[in-house]
């Protein structure tokens, strides 16, 4: 459970989410997808590894969808490193190459969830949902 400082009690924290993404289409329908989302406190956004790294080491987020392919890399490479960085962030890769090989090695990777960007992108944004609103006041957690 997070803390807020000088709180007496726990009280959970909105939920940070980046976008990877060298699309700017993705970038613009997930933040328009994710605006009105109760928990959310804010949506950044990378177009490439390196943007990803930089963000997530100045302000650690708590969700990172992240696509497969970027233009300096294989989003696998990272995934190891966005977990040092951010201590319990959680990873969704969204990627148009969703070939059962690369849902595999995502989710050995670290990633958490894997979707396909042309027929999974309800799934995502239903747990972008689900991880937001365990971040709101009052809502049961499980330890």
């Amino acid at each position: 459970m997070v803390q807020v400082a000088g709180a007496g009690h726990d009280q959970p924290m909105p939920l940070k989410l980046l976008i990877v993404d060298d699309s700017e289409l993705i970038h613009t329908s997930l933040r328009g997808l994710t605006a009105d989302i109760p928990g959310i406190a804010a949506v950044q956004t990378a177009a490439s590894l390196t943007q990803a790294i930089k963000s997530v080491r100045s302000d650690p987020p708590d969700l990172v969808i992240l696509d497969l392919h970027l233009p300096d890399g294989i989003s696998l490479d990272i995934i190891p490193s966005l977990e040092k960085l951010a201590p319990g962030v959680r990873i969704a890769v969204l990627t148009n190459d969703a070939h059962a090989c690369n849902r595999v090695k995502s989710l050995a990777a670290g990633a958490r969830w894997f979707f396909d960007k042309s027929t999974e992108f309800s799934q995502l944004l239903d747990v972008v949902r689900q991880q937001a609103a365990l971040r709101l006041p009052n809502h049961p957690r499980t330890p």
